[in-house]
């Protein structure tokens, strides 16, 4: 079916907004991936400050323990350095480069366009556009999946750190109490 001027016209003004779209869309994740991964630096920042801050206490508060036993400060501080070891380490997943779409080579993409079959379709040019927006879409596809499983390592890394926090004002109130 050959189409007129006109709806060719329209077709091709439909895929160029479409394509601003897609612009849009990929800038966004490419923009996501660098914040999550700072993100997840700035997590592993936080870890480095509270396992100072922990055996930093931890020396001061064995040495005027009063009643308290080694064991109690064994268990709290094992407790804290676990959840602790378990935030850096899911923080340091995020961080991870894992395999994604990527473009095809310049060459490789030369020879898809100048070798296709139906090459007269692609001196069209909301056919160009089409094919860009796929290229485009399979890649920002999967960089969304990895953005969003990096989502997912970061909460799990922020709870553990959090829970790193909890166990320690618990211990606190138990010392307290075992010392009354």
């Amino acid at each position: 079916m050959k189409l007129t001027i006109e709806q060719e016209r329209q077709i091709t003004a439909q895929y160029q907004y479409i394509k601003e779209l897609a612009t849009l869309k990929y800038d966004a994740e490419e923009k996501r991936e660098q914040n999550l991964i700072q993100q997840s630096s700035q997590m592993q920042t936080a870890f480095s400050f509270m396992t100072a801050a922990v055996f930093a206490a931890t020396a001061i508060c064995i040495e005027y323990r009063g009643k308290l036993t080694l064991n109690f400060f064994l268990i709290a501080v094992s407790v804290v350095a676990f959840l602790l070891l378990v935030s850096l380490f899911l923080a340091s997943l995020a961080q991870w480069r894992w395999k994604t779409e990527a473009f095809p080579d310049i060459l490789d993409m030369k020879d898809t366009v100048v070798n296709d079959p139906e090459w007269e379709k692609l001196t069209i040019k909301y056919h160009q556009i089409n094919q860009w927006i796929d290229l485009v879409g399979k890649v920002q596809k999967k960089k969304a999946k990895i953005n969003d499983r990096r989502v997912k390592l970061i909460m799990a890394s922020m709870i553990c750190f959090y829970l790193s926090i909890g166990s320690i004002v618990i211990s606190f109130f138990i010392g307290v109490m075992k010392l009354r």
